[in-house]
């Protein structure tokens, strides 16, 4: 299934009716479902609209505190729409940092799973700096995440960013990931920036087919910063990822 990750269009939702339009063109465009994304106050209004445009919500994506403060007025308002996983990230760049982030992680997985949902990690590119014991903030959270509870939400960008193998890790964290996080890296004179699918440099048509023969349900797109119109960014992500997943 497509989706895409609401975070891509925020500055076009400024209010009920301009959300109400981008979420029209959202599935015009032809995606299937959305991923939630902001405060938890506005996850109902935006998933009532979701669900009466068509566009099924596949879940959150938020931070632990979101868990730990809100979790019954977030999961009132998923379970509403029927999403089906709730995600965070995080930012720690130290041993204990992480360690002591990982029981925090295990609590809200748990309180997630006890609510009936899915729960997902998504990683940015800091997960991968070395830490003080030799070992990165990813190899401390492997370790430290119950894997029975914590699955992984990938994230092609942050991943071909950090240097990682983009295969390679979806390959060896496959039975813990059912969400992949699709976006292309370019590259230019000035670093790395987004791009819509297929514009970038990562290799999407062999990460796409390895996550179809590894049964993957759920590709999100996203593009946190686009350089044009983020509908028009969207439309051109849509049409490259169905092409590949067609193939």
């Amino acid at each position: 299934m497509i989706g895409l990750q609401l975070y891509t269009l925020r500055d076009l939702m400024t209010d009920e009716e301009s959300t109400r339009a981008v979420l029209r063109r959202v599935k015009e465009i032809g995606y299937e479902g959305v991923q939630l994304a902001g405060s938890v106050s506005e996850v109902r209004t935006v998933a009532q609209m979701a669900g009466e445009l068509g566009l099924r919500v596949i879940g959150f994506l938020g931070g632990v505190t979101d868990i730990e403060n809100e979790s019954e007025e977030l999961f009132s308002a998923l379970r509403a729409y029927g999403a089906r996983d709730v995600g965070i990230s995080g930012y720690q760049t130290t041993e204990a940092g992480a360690l002591a982030f990982a029981t925090r992680v295990n609590a809200a997985a748990k309180r997630v799973r006890d609510a009936g949902f899915s729960f997902s990690y998504h990683n940015h590119h800091h997960e991968f700096l070395r830490t003080e014991c030799g070992k990165t903030v990813m190899d401390l959270y492997k370790e430290a995440f119950d894997e029975a509870i914590v699955d992984f939400m990938p994230d092609t960008y942050w991943l071909q960013r950090a240097g990682v193998d983009v295969r390679d890790f979806i390959e060896k964290n496959a039975s813990r990931i059912t969400i992949l996080h699709l976006k292309d890296f370019k590259c230019t004179e000035d670093g790395s920036l987004f791009a819509p699918l297929g514009e970038g440099n990562i290799n999407l048509p062999g990460i796409v087919a390895l996550a179809k023969r590894l049964g993957i349900v759920d590709f999100i797109v996203e593009q946190d910063v686009c350089e044009s119109d983020p509908l028009d960014c969207v439309e051109k992500s849509y049409a490259y990822l169905k092409k590949l997943l067609e193939e």
